[in-house]
């Protein structure tokens, strides 16, 4: 299950690889410093939530020299839930939970 929370401080990332679907990685992103309202900011928004769930979403290998794999479909899972929820608390919806 892969959830996401927010305050208005930061977004936390909850993601669950899915070849380590008991693991639950909760990251978090910081959103003060942004202006979420520009383009700028918004993108700002997107490349950390996009770095923070490949961090998130790595798979490890069973060999010992091979390099971490990255579960696709989770970082993706993670963004857009992370994203909409963004969305949600902008537009006046309850989306974001305090902490």
């Amino acid at each position: 299950m892969r959830t996401i929370f927010a305050s208005a401080a930061a977004l936390t990332l909850i993601a669950a690889p899915a070849a380590a679907n008991t693991d639950t990685v909760e990251v978090r992103v910081s959103v003060a410093d942004l202006n979420l309202n520009t383009a700028a900011g918004r993108a700002a928004l997107e490349e950390r939530v996009e770095r923070q769930a490949r961090k998130a979403c790595k798979v490890e290998t069973a060999l010992d020299r091979a390099p971490e794999m990255t579960d696709w479909s989770c970082v993706e899972a993670a963004k857009t839930a992370a994203l909409a929820k963004v969305d949600a608390s902008q537009n006046g919806g309850t989306g974001m939970a305090a902490e």
